[in-house]
C-alpha cells in the first residue's frame, strides 16, 4: 500500500481494483463524448459552410455577369421601377358641369410605373405599364345631403423603345419612343358608399364609374447611374400625346366623362432597375 493509502492494481485488493477501474471507464466514456461533441459540432459548421458558399459563389457570379453585360455590350433584362408626378396642362378637366363650357384646364396627378426591358448593346425594348391617380377630389353634382363625390385615375399599357447614346463611366443617358393605349376612369360615389352605415357588404360596385380608352404615343428621354452591380438609379421625362373619343361617355346617372379629345402628357419622375444578365 503507498503512503497515500492506494495500492498497486497488481497488489490492491479485489473491491478496489474494480472501484479503480469503473473510475477509469467513466473518464474514458466521459472523453468519448467530449472526443464526439466537439466532432459532431465540426461536422456542423462543415456543412454550413458548404451550404452556404454555393449561394454566395452564385450571388458574386450573378453580379460579375450583370457587369460584364453592361461593359461590353452582351444581352441582358432589366426592371425599372418608377414614380414621378404626372401632369395634363392643357387638358379641359370637367369634373362636376355637364356644360363643356364649364371645363377647368390642368391636371396633376402622382404616377407610379413598372416596365421590363430587353437590352443588347445601345438598344433596349420592352414593356410596362403606367399608373396615376388625380391629387385633387371633386365634388359632384346631386343633392348636398347625398355627398357626392368624383374621383379619376388613370392607367397606360405601352410599349417602349431606347437608344442609349451616351455613356460617361458608370452613368448611361437615352432616348426613346412610347406607344400604346390609355384608360381614363372616373368614378362617383355618394356618403353612404364611402362611409357605409353598418358592416354589411352589398352585391355590386360602391360607385358608379365609366372608362374612356383611346391610344397614347410619345416620346422619353432619361439617365441613370450604376451604384452597384446589378443596381442603378436614374430619372426620366416623358411625353405622351393621348388620342381620346370626341364624345365624352355619360354615366346612368348623368355625369360626363372627364377627358376628351387629344391630352397632351408630361411626366417626370426617378426610377430605380435591376439588370439580371442572360
Amino acid at each position: 500500500m503507498s503512503p497515500r493509502g492506494r495500492y498497486p492494481t497488481s497488489q490492491a485488493p479485489a473491491d478496489a481494483r474494480t472501484e479503480q477501474g469503473a473510475r477509469t471507464t467513466l473518464a474514458g466514456r466521459g472523453s468519448a463524448r467530449a472526443r464526439r461533441s466537439r466532432g459532431a459540432a465540426a461536422l456542423a459548421a462543415l456543412a454550413a459552410l458548404l451550404v452556404s458558399a454555393p449561394g454566395r459563389a452564385d450571388e458574386s457570379r450573378a453580379a460579375r455577369r450583370a457587369v460584364a453585360a453592361r461593359e461590353r455590350g452582351f444581352p441582358y433584362t432589366m426592371v425599372e421601377v418608377s414614380t414621378g408626378v404626372m401632369a395634363l396642362p392643357g387638358a379641359d378637366v370637367c369634373p362636376v358641369s355637364t356644360s363643356p363650357g364649364d371645363c377647368e384646364q390642368g391636371e396633376t396627378s402622382v404616377s407610379v410605373g413598372i416596365h421590363n426591358l430587353y437590352r443588347w448593346r445601345d438598344i433596349g425594348f420592352g414593356a410596362g405599364i403606367f399608373w396615376a391617380a388625380t391629387l385633387a377630389s371633386d365634388a359632384a353634382r346631386g343633392a348636398r345631403g347625398l355627398g357626392r363625390d368624383h374621383a379619376r385615375s388613370y392607367f397606360m399599357l405601352d410599349g417602349l423603345f431606347r437608344y442609349y447614346a451616351l455613356r460617361i463611366h458608370k452613368s448611361e443617358w437615352w432616348a426613346g419612343a412610347t406607344i400604346g393605349g390609355v384608360v381614363v376612369n372616373d368614378s362617383w360615389s355618394v356618403e353612404a358608399d364611402r362611409n357605409p352605415y353598418s358592416d354589411t357588404a352589398y352585391v355590386g360596385p360602391r360607385a358608379a364609374t365609366i372608362g374612356t380608352e383611346g391610344v397614347a404615343a410619345g416620346l422619353a428621354f432619361g439617365g441613370d447611374w450604376a451604384f452597384a452591380d446589378n443596381w442603378s438609379v436614374g430619372s426620366h421625362i416623358r411625353y405622351s400625346s393621348w388620342f381620346l373619343p370626341e364624345q365624352r361617355k355619360v354615366s346612368p346617372t348623368g355625369d360626363r366623362a372627364s377627358l376628351s379629345e387629344r391630352v397632351d402628357m408630361f411626366n417626370i419622375g426617378v426610377l430605380i432597375a435591376y439588370r439580371l444578365a442572360l
